[in-house]
């Protein structure tokens, strides 16, 4: 059974750093480097930065699984577009439909709230999630590259899904 549980706590920030570090030291250290992978949780995912933007009109969820926090998605809306700033799924959980359920979740949100579009980025080396984007109707619009500091740079494909 899925279900959702929203983030508002500290204690629910910590947690979510917790799963999204072990999610991204998996799957993101081949691309990026375990140190890139470190400095974004700490500049990304801090229990403070959440909460903050939290605060400024982000909604983060973990998705539940027979109860187990098995992922977890971000998004913000702005104007006529939803940014899709986070979805990931534990490797354990993959292969259960739970990132198609977060998307469809966060879809219909968009739909309620009047968006036109839903847009993400993406980096340009991870094809799987590339590949998963277009299968739900994404498609790339722009390309990015984003300095984050400590050395470390975002190249990034920026997808599109009309609504």
């Amino acid at each position: 059974m899925i279900e959702y549980e929203e983030i508002t706590t500290i204690k629910q920030c910590k947690d979510l750093k917790e799963l999204a570090t072990r999610i991204s030291l998996e799957h993101f250290a081949p691309i990026t480097g375990t140190g890139q992978v470190y400095y974004m949780m700490d500049k990304f995912l801090s229990p403070e930065v959440v909460m903050r933007e939290i605060a400024e009109n982000y909604e983060f969820a973990f998705v539940l699984y027979d109860g187990k926090r098995a992922g977890y998605y971000s998004i913000a809306f702005e104007g006529d577009a939803l940014f899709l700033s986070k979805l990931y799924t534990d490797k354990a959980f993959r292969g259960l439909g739970l990132g198609h359920a977060m998307f469809e979740r966060i879809k219909e949100k968009a739909k309620k709230a009047g968006c036109k579009y839903i847009y993400l980025t993406v980096n340009k080396h991870n094809d799987s999630s590339v590949a998963i984007y277009k299968k739900w109707n994404f498609y790339i619009s722009d390309c990015a590259e984003t300095d984050i500091g400590g050395g470390y740079i975002m190249d990034d494909y920026i997808m599109r899904c009309d609504l």
